[in-house]
């Protein structure tokens, strides 16, 4: 029985350590999760820092061509708080095949108006402007091509368009010299 209350005793102690050394008790958490195709949810995770969940989830993301994910958002809890209060949504994104790669890996803000390809080495993207919110930007970092549009549904379109014309091309590597040409054919128009 001593060494049960020892151990007690030392479990009391480490307790009281952390609560002195952890400062103040957590307020919210931080809950990243996907949602795949079939429904199922998956949660990575509950974290302390929004921008450790946000970390987390870019991250998981990027591998997101391997599986079939439908959505994905980043939720806040507050600790101690009963009832749906205690949940907001900071994002909700919706995964669509991306206009450029064509792969599944274009996550979309509608909340936002922005839309990023998490695919390995595409990177389109789609945001409102920050100067004019009447303007929607495009672009692909792949070629520096980028092109401000009047509208969501152009901004698609104009990336729709360069996919086509990569495709196009073949599925050989492209040279620089042919990407130029691409890019300066996507700005003729």
């Amino acid at each position: 029985m001593l060494k049960q209350n020892g151990h007690l005793n030392k479990r009391i102690h480490t307790i009281d350590w952390f609560k002195g050394t952890m400062g103040e008790p957590l307020q919210r958490v931080f809950v990243p999760s996907v949602t795949e195709d079939d429904g199922g949810s998956i949660g990575l995770g509950c974290f302390s820092s929004e921008d450790t969940a946000w970390q987390v989830l870019r991250a998981f993301l990027k591998k997101s061509e391997q599986m079939l994910l439908q959505a994905c958002s980043v939720v806040v809890w507050d600790v101690d708080i009963v009832g749906d209060e205690a949940m907001t949504v900071l994002s909700s994104m919706e995964c669509k095949d991306c206009p450029v790669c064509g792969r599944r890996t274009f996550w979309i803000d509608v909340d936002n108006f922005s839309a990023l390809c998490h695919g390995t080495a595409c990177s389109a993207w789609i945001e409102e402007n920050t100067v004019d919110p009447e303007i929607i930007d495009c672009g692909w970092p792949t070629i520096r091509f980028l092109k401000q549009n009047k509208s969501i549904e152009e901004a698609v379109e104009s990336l729709f368009k360069l996919g086509d014309r990569l495709k196009s091309a073949g599925e050989s590597r492209m040279d620089e010299v042919r990407a130029q040409s691409l890019l300066e054919e996507q700005t003729n128009d």
